[in-house]
């Protein structure tokens, strides 16, 4: 059987490491099997031996609160920072969660735009080497979003957890020099959105942390026009909120000043442009043209994308800023299939890691 059979008779197993959380599955599927946060808990004075010792480490949502535990993040800023920790969390997903044997199957990881490029070469290595897989696709997030909707060409704007990111693509090809960064996503917005909650009499501690995560994904919402809902009525945004011990707390215009980050980030006292501003200099950095086309196929993608409204003032905020007459297209991304090119075990064992960056965009 060769090794081409193999892929089409066992599916590839696709990851996505977060900042915030790590997500993966088969290729097929419509969601992931495995969504766990990206957090390995070290025991302190207890050394790591190896990947075989559960009990040494432990992974995700199963770490204990204990204070005698060291939770140690795998990736910070969309950028891996610990490979030790990501060691620890593939092997927990392979063969603790998916239950299966990675030596067995095409891997299709997901990669940051801007990140370093030896960031792809250990990832390779590590697969190669320490895992035994057959075959391995490193694809930009960007880039996977993009193809998750049909398209090959797009305008990416990306926010999760740790990082946002503007990205123009072209017939599949990711533009580096185009894309941009912010380092302004869900986890500034939480932080933010705990000042806005003390300065409004609901203060909560840092273990608290979580209640306000919940409060930002379910009360917040994008304005389609801040300074006008800031004048509105106090009842047109007003909303309760129950928290875990029963207590009511009502939720006023930190509703929509807390994502209104996004696209002012002097509020956080960041001196960034506003994602809205960043897709145009993305835009401008492109040759014009091709420039109708990205503006058509705008596609938004990440957690911090999904606050109600977010879409439409993207889509106000740009079309202020483009050209005049330039159609304007924003979509949300849904699931869809793809296809890729695989480094083979046996390129990598001819050429090295190197080889990642010739066969993966």
């Amino acid at each position: 059987r060769t090794i081409d059979e193999a892929f089409t008779e066992i599916a590839a197993i696709v990851m996505d490491i977060g900042t915030g959380y790590t997500k993966a599955g088969f290729a097929g599927d419509d969601k992931p099997r495995v969504v766990l946060r990206s957090l390995v808990g070290i025991p302190i004075h207890q050394p790591v031996h190896d990947h075989n010792k559960g009990p040494d480490y432990y992974i995700g949502n199963s770490i204990p609160n204990d204070p005698w535990i060291t939770k140690t993040r795998v990736v910070t800023n969309g950028i891996v920072t610990d490979w030790d920790a990501l060691e620890m969390l593939w092997h927990y997903v392979f063969y603790q969660e998916l239950r299966v044997a990675p030596e067995e199957h095409a891997i299709l990881l997901s990669d940051a735009p801007l990140s370093p490029i030896t960031n792809r070469e250990k990832s390779a290595e590590l697969l190669f080497e320490g895992f035994g897989v057959p075959a391995l696709f490193i694809a930009h997030q960007t880039l996977l979003s993009l193809y998750s909707t049909g398209r090959t060409t797009g305008l990416i704007i990306e926010s999760g957890l740790g990082v946002s990111y503007t990205a123009p693509i072209h017939n599949g090809y990711t533009l580096p020099h185009a894309t941009f960064r912010l380092d302004l996503a869900g986890g500034c917005l939480t932080e933010y959105m705990g000042k806005l909650l003390e300065e409004c009499g609901n203060p909560f501690s840092s273990e608290e942390t979580h209640i306000v995560r919940n409060i930002k994904e379910t009360c917040c919402y994008v304005t389609h026009d801040f300074q006008e809902e800031m004048v509105a009525s106090e009842s047109d945004y007003l909303t309760d909120y129950e928290l875990p011990d029963g207590h009511i707390i009502t939720i006023g215009n930190e509703r929509f000043r807390c994502p209104e980050a996004l696209f002012k980030p002097q509020v956080i006292g960041l001196a960034d442009p506003g994602l809205h501003i960043l897709a145009m200099k993305s835009l401008q950095k492109c040759k014009e043209g091709i420039h109708s086309e990205l503006l058509n196929n705008i596609v938004l993608s990440g957690g911090s994308s999904m606050f109600p409204g977010f879409a439409e003032r993207i889509q106000k905020e740009i079309g202020k800023l483009a050209p005049n007459r330039s159609k304007l297209n924003v979509y949300a991304s849904p699931q869809r299939k793809f296809s890729s090119l695989w480094v083979r075990k046996k390129d990598y064992e001819e050429e090295g890691s190197v080889i990642v960056h010739r066969k993966c965009f």
